[in-house]
């Protein structure tokens, strides 16, 4: 999942992309924490056991130099312009739970498409690590991939039968 937020990112317009903050290439603790509080409204108590702090950067490995630097200032990007656009005045870590989720559903249903856009880069984002860490799915009420919880029957395919 990961990669589908980096993906939605480079379809932020290239006018937009201009005005980003000068690459990093890497989350700095400013970003950490807007990822953090992203995580709390998406999942609530249960977010605090993921370690985004650790995993966030090994998502940047993943991918081209400029889709890292992309990634990488989204989170920043998002607060300055939730500042301006939303406006909720105080950086978004500062705001209420209330507030904080009310300026995601606003980023995520916005009119304005790079708005949407890096509105749901960032919650793919978090989801991709959400379901990547066992050590939360009960917290988070995921029962965990289907993959080896359930048994599935395999049979075998014989010639001339439909596939």
């Amino acid at each position: 999942m990961a990669l589908g937020a980096a993906s939605a990112v480079l379809l932020v317009p290239t006018s937009l992309q201009a005005a980003l903050p000068p690459p990093k290439a890497r989350f700095g603790d400013a970003d950490l924490d807007v990822i953090g509080a992203l995580a709390r409204v998406l999942y609530g108590p249960g977010a605090d056991a993921l370690s985004l702090r650790t995993s966030l950067p090994e998502t940047l490995g993943f991918m081209d130099d400029s889709q890292q630097a992309l990634l990488a200032s989204l989170p920043s990007t998002f607060d300055l312009l939730s500042r301006a656009l939303v406006p909720t005045v105080h950086p978004f870590v500062t705001l209420s739970e209330a507030d904080q989720g009310a300026a995601l559903e606003d980023w995520l249903q916005s009119r304005v498409g790079f708005r949407r856009q890096i509105g749901q880069a960032l919650r793919q984002l978090v989801l991709s690590h959400c379901y990547t860490d066992e050590a939360v799915y009960t917290d988070i009420a995921y029962p965990g991939p289907w993959l080896g919880r359930h048994l599935l029957p395999v049979h075998p395919l014989r010639f001339g039968e439909p596939t």
